[in-house]
């Protein structure tokens, strides 16, 4: 249901990247639900396309999908000018877009950990950087992004996307004190196991063998909350933290994890 009125976002215009699917997909609809105009991009291909379908429920005013590449310049670019000419305003940014990474340090591909590094950490500046002239003509502009519990906490083989996502709690800190002096604030969300195409794509490279309901069940006894995460809880937390019920939270990291990160792994030696 489309909501108005006394929705949080009525009349507000959020620009999510790498917004054509999972987490991303349901964070744009959610705030469409509340009453925002969206914008989502994203990068050529099957999830894009699929998106650009699935849009065509929303009044094509006010929800647009559109192709980009966040480690572009030049993508970025016109993106911002395609939302300020299609609304002269932007009030919320949601830096979705990521890719994942698993790498054995003894066989090393450079190449790949530029390109974890620029989608991850560069797309994080670069369209925060080129979003920053609307969003500072806003009122209580605010930008979320999305990191991951592998920032604090990790498994082996997962360097490059560690530090990827280490280096966007870094970033967050310091740009919040850089952005408010435009008056924007700017927070991470950090999910744990969320069923997204791609947990799912790196559990099937990673244990072709096992059967993704053993997955699901194994990984969600890990967590105190006894189940994996799903896109909304994690569209929910960026809600909150974008919302003005949020307006003195700046600079801070929310861990959307199921309590995965308060257990002490040892404690596997005598749970059932």
């Amino acid at each position: 249901m489309i909501c108005s009125g006394t929705a949080r976002f009525d009349g507000d215009v959020v620009f999510v990247t790498g917004g054509a699917g999972g987490i991303g997909w349901e964070t744009a609809t959610a705030f469409r639900n509340e009453g925002a105009k969206v914008v989502v991009c994203d990068r050529a291909g099957e999830t894009l396309e699929r998106a650009k379908r699935d849009a065509e429920r929303f009044d094509a005013e006010s929800f647009m999908v559109i192709e980009a590449d966040v480690s572009s310049e030049q993508d970025i670019a016109q993106a911002i000018a395609e939302i300020t000419r299609q609304f002269g305003r932007l009030d919320v940014l949601v830096n979705n877009a990521g890719i994942g990474s698993f790498q054995d340090i003894e066989a090393f591909d450079v190449a790949q950990y530029r390109r974890v590094m620029d989608i991850n950490v560069g797309s994080l500046f670069l369209v925060t950087s080129a979003a920053l002239p609307l969003l500072k003509m806003s009122k209580a502009a605010a930008v979320v992004s999305i990191g991951s519990v592998h920032g604090r906490l990790t498994t082996s083989g997962r360097a490059d996307y560690v530090a990827s996502k280490a280096a966007m709690i870094g970033a967050t800190q310091a740009l919040a004190i850089d952005l408010s002096l435009h008056d924007v604030r700017i927070n991470l969300v950090s999910p744990g196991a969320i069923e997204t195409p791609m947990l799912l794509d790196a559990w099937a490279k990673k244990a072709p063998e096992i059967d993704t309901d053993v997955l699901r069940k194994k990984a969600g006894a890990l967590h105190p909350c006894g189940r994996i995460g799903q896109p909304e809880d994690v569209a929910q937390a960026v809600l909150f933290l974008a919302s003005k019920q949020a307006g003195f939270i700046t600079g801070t990291e929310l861990m959307v994890d199921g309590g995965l990160s308060c257990k002490l792994a040892m404690t596997t030696l005598w749970d059932d």
